[in-house]
């Protein structure tokens, strides 16, 4: 897809069909005017922001907010702008021209559905390796110093894998440092090392200091669109130990929805059983969040990751705040039949890994004015991936995913993922956010964007829950923060 910088649609020049990237590298943005007389098209939602036509500062969406609060996520092509919208994998727009002005018609098509793979090819993993490595290499900024986000995953350290097989050496790799059982650092810098890479570790400080809530107060400030993944408050706290701007930054999210995102197995033998629930959706939603119908009384689509308060607790907190549940049941509808494995890509790829997993670090990039590189989510990379054979990329009777990666990263690096098991990102936000107390509660008691009584009764709630461990409750009271900080400092937000 031809880069579109911005570009102004009127009238005249319709009909037009626009489409999202194949691969998810560049998004693409849509503004419509209020009055619908134009709209402002980019792939770059600064760009987009700056345009003269574009009415920014921009009003909140109701619905965005609803879906933040309930589900986590704002599904495509949804911002939580009013009149901004966004194209992501699979989705397309068609823009006519109506009697009352400008008329955008929305849709969405699954591009890697399992039934599309190629039963005849055999993975090359030096093909592979090139096309990821030709993947960084072609888009660097020339002359800037260059980082890749290294963790334990599959996905970073087949990139690292790439970078030095390439024979390019000019990267250094960057891991968080927690301190604890989950620290990541100390085995990635012995990868690193092997590879020939300098490595530093990113440590989570132990108290928190003015410069740590300035630069986080920054980064609210000037994210484009909001993130609820509370591992984003690691960034600004990155920004205080490396000066990040003018840098190429070397991300790994962006495969799961070609390469197969695998369900735990307790997940997929929910989605078999939760959909014969939802006669009781209409009592969980009127009960306080994490009771005891909440979770059960979910659509398929819906298990795939949404999971937040309850429509009762989201009112009281946003009076104006929408039920998302028909969404999600006509979600549902539309991939009726449909395997679970199918279903968990195509809803996860486009909304939740794109919402939440590259939001951060695109949001990162933008505060910071990096230029970001995604190599998974080059087209010519997801391409090739998505014509293997399932065989190698996932075992669904034993629910692993990445099969070809980790032959890979076993025989070049003699990393055994099965023996290193699974490490989640290890930054735990809620734990970071009580060193900042009280201030963190009251950003969020402050919040001109929710009912004071209201919200005030469902933190107090939250917050005991939290404190006995609760985990639901501790996400959930991240997400509160996260919105909160974020409508109390953005520039974009028009109040």
């Amino acid at each position: 897809m031809a880069s579109i910088v911005v570009r102004k649609i009127t009238p005249e020049q319709t009909p037009l069909k626009f489409e999202g990237p194949p691969a998810g590298e560049r998004p693409l943005y849509l503004y419509l005017d209020k009055e619908r007389r134009f709209i402002i098209v980019s792939d770059n939602i600064l760009t987009l922001f700056r345009h003269p036509e574009v009415d920014t500062p921009l009003e909140i969406s109701p619905e965005g907010i609803s879906f933040l609060l309930q589900s986590g996520v704002i599904p495509t092509p949804r911002t939580i702008f009013k009149n901004l919208f966004v194209l992501n994998i699979g989705d397309f727009a068609e823009v006519k021209a109506g009697k009352k002005g400008l008329e955008i018609f929305f849709g969405h098509e699954f591009l890697y559905p399992a039934s599309r793979r190629n039963p005849e090819v055999i993975p090359d993993e030096k093909r592979l390796l090139e096309l990821l490595a030709q993947a960084v290499l072609t888009r660097l900024q020339p002359g800037a110093p260059v980082y890749l986000f290294q963790s334990l995953g599959k996905d970073s350290n087949t990139i690292a894998l790439a970078l030095a097989e390439a024979g390019f050496k000019e990267v250094t790799c960057l891991t968080l440092s927690t301190g604890d059982r989950k620290d990541e650092s100390e085995i990635a810098a012995k990868i690193a090392r092997k590879l020939g890479f300098p490595h530093r570790k990113l440590p989570v400080p132990e108290k928190i200091s003015k410069r740590h809530k300035d630069e986080i107060i920054f980064y609210f400030e000037n994210i484009p669109l909001p993130c609820v993944d509370g591992v984003s408050l690691a960034y600004p706290l990155y920004a205080t130990q490396l000066d990040f701007r003018g840098t190429n930054i070397i991300d790994g999210s962006g495969n799961d929805i070609y390469m197969g995102h695998v369900p735990r197995k307790i997940e997929y033998q929910r989605q078999k059983i939760y959909p014969h629930f939802l006669f009781l959706r209409l009592f969980a939603e009127k009960l306080p969040t994490g009771n005891a119908f909440q979770k059960l009384a979910r659509t398929r689509t819906e298990m795939v990751g949404a999971l937040g308060f309850s429509y009762r607790d989201a009112r009281r907190i946003y009076p104006l705040a929408e039920p998302v549940f028909p969404f999600w049941q006509a979600e549902d509808r539309k991939r009726r039949g449909w395997d679970y494995f199918d279903l968990k890509a195509d809803v996860w790829g486009p909304n939740f890994e794109f919402d939440l997993v590259m939001r951060k670090v695109r949001n990162f990039a933008a505060v910071y004015k990096a230029h970001l590189i995604m190599p998974w989510t080059d087209a010519e990379v997801a391409a090739y991936v998505a014509s293997f054979p399932e065989k190698y990329l996932y075992d669904r009777k034993n629910f692993k995913n990445k099969l070809f990666l980790r032959q890979i990263l076993k025989k070049y690096l003699g990393i055994d993922s099965d023996a290193l098991g699974k490490y989640s990102y290890g930054f735990n936000a809620y734990l970071f956010l009580q060193k900042m107390s009280p201030e963190a509660e009251e950003e969020i008691l402050k919040c001109s964007l929710w009912n004071p009584k209201g919200v005030k009764k469902v933190l107090d709630r939250l917050s005991i829950l939290a404190r006995q461990g609760n985990r639901m409750a501790r996400k959930l009271w991240v997400r509160l923060y996260l919105l909160s900080a974020w409508y109390n400092y953005n520039r974009y937000i028009k109040r």
